[in-house]
């Protein structure tokens, strides 16, 4: 891989006191009196420094800690078109009117068309499943699948995870005299399609405040709506063939949190709590899909944020990217255990040859970077064109935006000729701001996304245009003038870092995007002994420089860095005194518990 050369921070005699990545880390000033009021107000003493660096009011610890979805979600109607949306769905649930539910391919598209399914269930009804296929249909509603659902019979389309800049497809309905009601949070336009409510917390006339939730939280919001209206007029009463019981809506919260955190959105306020409070109904596998799904891959008697991130969510996604589109959402609608088992099983088969398709994508996308690219000091985009399923490219994007420290694209050829691919950006700047402009401007023929992420189909020959235009738009971002910006949350000494600082930093899970796991800068350590394991890991070992082996000991495993450059430029520290920016925490091995650092960064220390 010529692409990526040695760090900048070591090259040649030059040393900076920027690290071996090329970034530069950001401390927080952190005022004694500002943890005094954290403590007093119920935060761990060790764990104030850290809501203090992030900005923790005194006043709002209580529902940091123990967030309840009873105090921290609105009203529904603060959402505009929720009232229009949750009457006319109410009016096709009360009249027994044939309702179609259309969503998207990921983990988020499915948990939120699963979640609005299971309450039409609840509610005594069947509906039509429509998730459009990934290679055939591109992203969200097209005027086909749309009509094809109201020739089936169906009356109102509820479109989730999609929909807020379908102007033509939703037109096409319109015009057919179909009903759609819009659920969704994704960058939104000025204009907005014709349709019979458009409910998006990031609309541009929208009031702000929820512009973090993802789908699956939006549409457990919906359903919270139209709960209301179906209470008021008695409709669970058991007369006419209607149901008895109204739904449990709290039980839904296993599959909203599931959204929440493969969405990767913030995990703050209500999506902190949506996790917390759904994680529980998760981990009780009450849904045979999530039961099945859950054994597959291995997950814990206690489903965790990071088993949801790393073993469920991916399982999901590979029926998208590789497979049937709907075979996730279906799979956590499955009533029948036996039928969920295969189900799982052909997810789990899929998530194998994704991952070996996404690992081949990368490494053609990686080659193909120029060789005065330089991890982290140059700030513009990197743009790949490989010859792989369209499925996996995403995966290849974030995969080269971590290599490179820079915003990313992957893209592949369709059938027709374009190019179609993903893109996925770091902190400074927001990448599906700029697809939009850049779709505005005619420069690429389909895109749209949010600040990390985005999909984008052009031809091959606006290629050369689209990057010069990202490249201009990325001159102007916070990005272009701090690189990437690793934050800690606090400094410690070595004899500092603990076990039991660990298990303090656990009453602020769940960890994720607006929570991260907490991060310390360890500063001034011996990197005393470098061990490789296995021809591709290796294992750190830090001590007290004046102590010595007598003092305390840290060890620090990064997997696969053998032969990447990050590995290379630290084989050349050993015996040096580094500071090192990683997360703390606990390996558990044959009853032994044993502290380790989670290295993210080194540089020397000065």
């Amino acid at each position: 891989m010529n692409a990526i050369n040695r760090p900048a921070a070591l090259q040649g005699n030059t040393i900076s006191h920027r690290s071996l990545k090329n970034r530069v880390w950001q401390l927080p000033e952190i005022s004694e009196g500002e943890v005094i009021k954290l403590v007093a107000n119920g935060a761990n003493a060790l764990t104030a420094p850290i809501l203090a660096a992030r900005g923790m009011d005194a006043e709002d610890i209580a529902h940091f800690l123990a967030p309840t979805i009873k105090e921290l979600l609105p009203n529904p109607n603060f959402f505009l078109d929720m009232d229009a949306g949750a009457d006319r769905i109410a009016e096709a649930i009360i009249q027994g009117e044939k309702i179609a539910i259309w969503s998207d391919y990921d983990v988020d598209g499915a948990t939120s068309a699963a979640t609005m399914g299971r309450f039409l269930q609840d509610c005594g009804l069947e509906f039509d499943l429509y998730i459009p296929d990934r290679i055939e249909e591109g992203y969200g509603p097209n005027a086909k699948g749309l009509l094809s659902l109201q020739a089936m019979g169906n009356t109102l389309i509820i479109v989730l995870d999609s929909g807020t800049t379908a102007f033509e497809p939703l037109e096409a309905a319109h015009d057919a005299g179909l009903d759609v009601v819009v659920i969704d949070h994704h960058a939104a336009e000025e204009e907005l399609p014709k349709a019979n409510a458009v409910i998006n917390p990031n609309r541009v006339d929208q009031e702000k405040g929820y512009g973090h939730l993802c789908a699956a939280g939006m549409t457990f919001i919906m359903c919270v709506a139209l709960s209301l209206r179906l209470r008021r007029i008695a409709f669970f009463d058991g007369k006419d063939g209607r149901v008895e019981h109204a739904p449990d809506l709290m039980s839904y919260l296993d599959l909203v949190a599931l959204g929440t955190i493969c969405d990767v959105v913030p995990l703050i306020t209500l999506n902190r709590a949506f996790v917390l409070r759904g994680l529980p109904y998760l981990s009780e596998r009450n849904l045979p899909g999530v039961a099945a799904l859950a054994a597959v891959a291995e997950c814990t008697e206690e489903i965790s944020a990071q088993d949801c991130g790393f073993r469920l969510g991916p399982r999901i996604n590979a029926a998208g990217r590789i497979g049937t589109s709907d075979a996730g959402a279906r799979l956590l609608l499955e009533k029948d255990h036996d039928e969920a088992v295969r189900m799982a099983q052909e997810l789990n088969d899929l998530n194998v040859q994704r991952k070996e398709m996404e690992r081949a994508c990368t490494e053609e996308a990686l080659h193909q970077v120029p060789e005065d690219f330089i991890p982290g000091e140059t700030r513009r985009i990197a743009v790949a064109i490989t010859d792989a399923h369209e499925g996996v490219v995403g995966i290849s994007a974030a995969r080269l935006k971590e290599a490179l420290d820079a915003p990313a694209f992957v893209l592949a050829p369709t059938p027709e000729g374009e190019l179609k691919g993903s893109g996925r950006s770091v902190s400074g700047f927001d990448l599906g701001a700029a697809i939009i402009k850049a779709r505005k401007a005619g420069l690429i023929t389909k895109g749209g996304g949010h600040g990390m992420a985005g999909g984008v189909t052009m031809r091959k020959d606006q290629v050369e245009g689209f990057i010069e235009f990202m490249n201009a738009e990325i001159n102007v971002s916070d990005y272009a003038r701090t690189g990437v910006v690793s934050k800690a949350d606090n400094s410690i000494a070595i004899n500092k870092a603990t076990i039991g600082l660990v298990d303090a930093c656990q009453s602020l899970a769940p960890f994720g995007m607006g929570n991260p796991t907490p991060r310390f800068v360890i500063p001034a350590v011996l990197l005393s002994d470098i061990l490789i394991m296995k021809e591709k890991h290796i294992r750190l070992t830090f001590e007290n420089p004046k102590l010595g082996p007598a003092g305390p000991r840290l060890e620090a495993p990064i997997w696969n860095a053998v032969g990447t450059p990050f590995g290379t430029a630290i084989m050349e520290l050993k015996g040096q005194i580094v500071d090192c920016l990683g997360a703390l925490e606990k390996n558990e091995w044959n009853g032994r518990t044993k502290l380790q650092v989670k290295v993210e960064d080194l540089r020397l220390s000065i």
